[in-house]
């Protein structure tokens, strides 16, 4: 869902449920525009983290390392060696259907299946949002919304990191939904970044963008926000990688996942032929229930509105 929410110990709803892919409507004002878009340059870097590393201080600390204002990132392989996380809930009635469960705790080293990462700034402070899947020494897959504290575990955890130079990453409270969330701020040529004391390269700045990072509001149809964004930024063929949000549950080409929110761990896929009037959009991910549950599939077309927000990365490819 959001990075930054409280937490409560709610397990059942006192209110009716709704199908999966039913948008909700949030009790603030609704906020415009819908999709909030920065185009930008991007390079990409392996983070390598050994055991025992402390995962939101590496992925905080690589905003300097790289001397960038925001940064995307996809989780490649590797353990966790502790983890405090939590999923999604049920609010507390029909006007806020959404809310996240009490902090749960993993003491012993687990296996990834998939997670993903917002890395930018709070407060004007490095901060991270970060979604992830785990299987466990019993075979179990759990997953949810990582907390500090989290570490890496016994075979360390390797990361891919989206350098993003023209993007600014600011995380703030949304009035429309009451969650924190973050959205992209274009950075213009003569602006120096919040961790760099360097001077912008200007020629580097001038190329057309590589890449496009956007926040997409609730009740947005997320393939066909993809879509736009794609239109938008002029490219024709792309793919998405190191994405992460919420839809109000899911639904996908094989089955669902129950309303009114559920957390992806990834989002990947590719878009063609965007430009034209025949553009293919596919796209698939992995979600975490209000049972923490885990569900993977291909998302069936046109059927998943934003829950609280999609922090969406698009790669030009054409």
């Amino acid at each position: 869902m959001s990075n930054g929410a409280e937490t409560t110990a709610l397990q059942q709803p006192t209110f009716p449920l709704k199908a999966p892919g039913t948008a909700v409507v949030h009790a603030g004002p609704q906020q415009s525009p819908r999709i909030v878009s920065a185009p930008t340059r991007c390079t990409e870097h392996v983070l390598e983290l050994p055991e025992g590393a402390d995962l939101f201080s590496a992925l905080e600390a690589s905003l300097t390392d790289f001397a960038v204002p925001g940064i995307m990132a996809e989780f490649v392989s590797g353990q966790f060696g502790h983890i405090d996380y939590v999923h999604p809930a049920y609010g507390p009635d029909a006007e806020h259907p959404m809310s996240f469960t009490e902090a749960f705790s993993v003491d012993n080293p687990t296996e990834l299946r998939h997670s993903s990462a917002t890395i930018g700034f709070r407060e004007g402070k490095p901060f991270c949002h970060v979604h992830a899947s785990w299987t466990g020494a019993d075979g179990q897959t759990k997953g949810g919304h990582l907390l500090p504290g989290t570490l890496a575990g016994p075979s360390g955890l390797t990361i891919r990191l989206f350098a993003l130079p023209d993007a600014h990453l600011i995380s703030d409270v949304d009035p429309e939904t009451g969650f924190s969330a973050f959205a992209p701020h274009p950075v213009t040529p003569a602006h120096t970044t919040a961790s760099s004391s360097t001077a912008p390269d200007l020629a580097a700045a001038a190329r057309p963008a590589e890449a496009v990072v956007t926040r997409i509001r609730p009740g947005e149809i997320l393939d066909e926000a993809v879509l736009a964004v794609c239109r938008t930024a002029g490219f024709d063929s792309a793919e998405v990688v190191a994405s992460l949000g919420s839809t109000t549950g899911a639904v996908f080409t094989d089955g669902t996942a129950p309303w009114p929110a559920v957390e992806f761990t990834h989002l990947s896929g590719t878009v063609t032929g965007a430009q034209s009037e025949d553009p293919q959009v596919s796209l698939a991910g992995e979600v975490i229930d209000v049972a923490g549950e885990v569900s993977p599939g291909t998302l069936e077309p046109q059927a998943n509105p934003v829950a609280v927000t999609f922090e969406l990365f698009v790669r030009r490819t054409d």
